[in-house]
């Protein structure tokens, strides 16, 4: 199992192929796994030199007990590239994962050929989205009530009042919500509830409105047709100068897991093509 060390941490990695850089940001409670299990390790390895790491505090990379908001993960993205000889790439995130990936081409833009933003929302657009429309959301909210976890539409964002709850489960409620997450996901949990992810990741840090719309690298913005932050995908569109959206069918806030197929074969297309101007900016779904 490989490990590089970058800001003093241990970092869990996984490289395949050969060509130009791809690097793939996971998630918050995930890991890099999910770039396996949605096969884009595999198939994006025919052509490109592709790279996922564990972040910070999941997987099998070190925990430290603070230091999570996306500034510090993009400190962590950028100097992990150093480490292993990545000087300029491609880089993937979903979910919070574009937030970090956003971020890192904020701070260095000059080590990212193009960023794709796979269904993120931003603490600085949280205005935009009504995430109680979701019924994902409102399925998840009633199974965690049901196990002694209460979650509202006005704070769905604070993962800090989430995993303060998860951690003080005890007895029945304890197991109605392991069965209802299952194991591993409640192990995630409890670890990170013991540091600063919760109340690191609701805060801006640096990444303001005024600082995405200035980014003016090839952007994808890679939304599920069900997803709760279309809102979000449509701001990218009209302010980032050469953002392009695509729309992944039958997904919701997870394409790479609803729709592998579809997720992957809009990722190609971007990558394989040569940058766009602006005003060309929409990908056929």
């Amino acid at each position: 199992m490989p490990f590089s060390s970058a800001n003093g941490m241990r970092f869990h990695y996984q490289q395949t192929g050969s060509g130009p850089d791809v690097v793939l940001v996971h998630g918050l409670t995930g890991d890099l796994s999910i770039w396996f299990l949605c096969r884009a390790m595999q198939e994006l390895g025919g052509s490109h030199r592709v790279t996922a790491y564990d972040l910070r505090g999941h997987g099998y990379s070190d925990v430290p007990p603070d230091g999570y908001t996306s500034a510090d993960h993009a400190g962590d993205l950028v100097a992990l590239m150093d480490q292993l000889g990545i000087d300029r790439a491609s880089v993937v995130g979903h979910s919070y994962g574009g937030v970090i990936a956003l971020h890192a081409a904020v701070l260095a833009p000059g080590r990212f050929e193009a960023v794709v933003l796979s269904d993120p929302y931003f603490p600085a657009l949280r205005h935009l989205e009504d995430v109680s429309r979701w019924g994902h959301w409102r399925d998840f909210r009633q199974e965690a009530h049901e196990a002694g976890v209460e979650l509202s539409d006005e704070h769905w964002y604070d993962l800090g009042l989430f995993f303060d709850q998860v951690l003080h489960l005890d007895g029945e409620r304890l197991l109605r919500f392991r069965q209802a997450v299952g194991l591993p996901a409640l192990n995630r949990l409890l670890r990170l509830g013991r540091t600063t992810c919760g109340d690191d990741s609701k805060v801006e840090a640096g990444l303001t409105v005024e600082r995405i719309a200035r980014v003016d690298l090839p952007v994808l913005a890679l939304y599920g047709e069900s997803s709760p932050f279309l809102a979000t995908a449509a701001f990218l569109e009209a302010h980032l100068p050469r953002c392009r959206t695509a729309i992944v069918p039958d997904a919701k806030h997870r394409a790479p897991e609803e729709n592998p197929e579809g997720f992957l074969r809009l990722l190609q297309e971007f990558l394989a093509r040569p940058p766009r101007p602006a005003g060309a900016r929409r990908l056929a779904t």
